[in-house]
């Protein structure tokens, strides 16, 4: 698999002529809705390789991955300046998209699949703030925990505020990112502001805003983990994939347009350079490397009114806000780099009906690509400026915040990391066959002799101990309403985990 060619100064990283000029944003639909789910630590050509065979600009090297890489990769300012240049190589691996994210991969084939979109060249704080409001004034992580700074800057949120238009925002259990905006930490703000347990009974309620941007859980976010758990991609996947199914299931998937995407590059390799847009100072480049455009990042676009095909153009998370204003016909956000970016609002036709994708675990069957494959389209120019210094951030009260250059740029490249050793599989001892369980003393007495399937489907009030107010309090904050459903969360899965690897205690 390739890598990407040295580029970032000030001034270079330019890809040819453009071939099209920016299309009218569609006329609002009524009852629109639009929800953004923002995952962690992808590129395009590392998590949808197979996508070349749909025209997508991919490199399809081969040997693709049956399980991602179960280890972090650097992937902050330095580490992406030196990958930029050319003297760090990130992690040229790519997964079997197919096999690993069969719903993204599904999704990725029947809708929009957008192959030149890129965040930031730093990690996360950047990513999620660009996509939350196109400004950053950060390119370093603020403390996840515990003290935190605040910004006084506009997001997607008080734009929907001002225009009267209902939003939510589900950040991780840590108020991530949103926390880091001043106006969200207003009684007003912190109205909208939900744990994302809440989604899905809000989803299957019918009763989701008209703006909604979705974060997950650590262990849900695809974030490669710090230790061993191998199953944190397929853990955010079904996540995102049951989350979608409670829109579907509240009856929301014909007035609903869904964005997916990851908030940076993650370390890992990708073969197309972006173009640089904006940059800021380091100490290898006192006149400036690229810092907009990062790496490319995918991007999906789903929903009952989304087209099918490949989205050449490219974009960064600045469109992420453009096309929610453009798809509600919300005012303008005042921020240049979101009033200017290229909108994906074009991709919405109200006229189409789309069937519902896989419903939650069933075996995704991929649809047959095109023969032959088409050829990828070549996405011309940047429709702006390029090569230009980062400016200074708008900010909500007129006060004056300068562009971030806190990004810490090293003389060396970081070093790779060593994927760890595989812990040994211990020979299994046969396991002596339990007697009989009697599970009466767990249920109330009304549910006595019911069959398995019966069980499964009984409310959360069948077991003992647990009051009417106490099943819908639970219903509440789990979106489990059934003995099934319980069993199955996957927060209720996660603990149990966690329990597990605690030894029970």
């Amino acid at each position: 698999m390739a890598t990407t060619t040295k580029r970032g100064s000030a001034g270079a990283g330019k890809p040819a002529a453009g071939k099209s000029a920016p299309k009218k944003a569609p006329t609002p639909v009524n009852g629109h809705r639009v929800i953004v789910f923002l995952q962690e630590n992808k590129t395009t050509d590392f998590y949808f390789p197979t996508l070349a065979r749909w025209g997508a600009a991919v490199a399809d090297g081969g040997s693709l991955l049956a399980a991602p890489p179960n280890f972090d990769q650097p992937h902050d300012r330095n580490a992406w300046v030196h990958f930029a240049m050319g003297d760090y190589p990130a992690l040229p691996v790519q997964v079997d998209n197919d096999s690993v994210i069969p719903f993204y991969s599904w999704l990725a084939k029947e809708h929009t699949f957008c192959d030149h979109h890129f965040g930031a060249g730093s990690n996360s704080t950047s990513g999620h703030m660009l996509a939350v409001g196109g400004q950053t004034p950060t390119l370093k992580n603020p403390p996840f925990v515990g003290a935190h700074p605040t910004w006084n800057i506009p997001s997607i949120f008080s734009v929907a505020e001002a225009a009267g238009v209902s939003w939510a925002a589900f950040p991780d259990g840590s108020g991530y990112p949103t926390k880091f905006y001043a106006s969200l930490n207003t009684p007003a703000g912190i109205a909208n502001i939900h744990p994302p347990s809440e989604f899905i009974p809000m989803a299957k309620a019918g009763t989701l805003p008209q703006v909604c941007y979705v974060w997950s859980p650590s262990g849900f976010d695809e974030h490669p983990p710090a230790t061993n758990n191998p199953g944190y991609v397929t853990a955010g996947h079904d996540l995102v994939w049951q989350r979608v199914q409670a829109v579907i299931d509240g009856g929301g998937w014909a007035e609903t347009t869904f964005i997916l995407t990851w908030d940076d590059w993650g370390g890992y390799a990708d073969s197309i350079p972006t173009p640089t847009i904006e940059t800021v100072p380091d100490a290898l480049h006192p006149n400036g490397f690229a810092a907009i455009g990062g790496s490319r990042i995918p991007l999906i676009m789903f929903g009952g009114m989304v087209k099918q095909g490949i989205d050449p153009r490219w974009h960064s998370h600045a469109s992420l806000p453009k096309t929610v204003i453009d798809l509600l016909g919300l005012p303008a956000m005042g921020v240049p780099r979101v009033d200017t970016a290229p909108s994906l609002a074009e991709r919405v036709d109200p006229s189409l009906s789309r069937p519902v994708p896989p419903a939650y675990g069933v075996a995704v069957v991929q649809p047959t690509p095109p023969s032959p494959a088409p050829a990828p389209v070549d996405p011309g120019a940047w429709p702006g400026p390029t090569g230009k210094p980062m400016p200074g951030l708008v900010t909500l009260d007129g006060s004056t915040l300068p562009a971030p250059t806190d990004g810490l740029v090293r003389a060396n490249p970081p070093k790779p990391p060593v994927a760890p050793t595989p812990t040994p599989t211990p020979t299994p001892v046969p396991t002596p066959t339990p007697p009989p369980v009697d599970v009466s003393a767990l249920f109330d007495k009304a549910y006595a002799g019911k069959t398995a399937a019966e069980l499964a489907a009984a409310p959360l009030s069948a077991l003992k101990g647990i009051t009417p107010t106490k099943a819908a309090a639970i219903a509440q904050a789990l979106g489990a309403s059934t003995l099934a459903e319980l069993a199955t969360n996957p927060y209720v899965r996660a603990a149990q985990s966690v329990h597990a690897e605690a030894g029970g205690a």
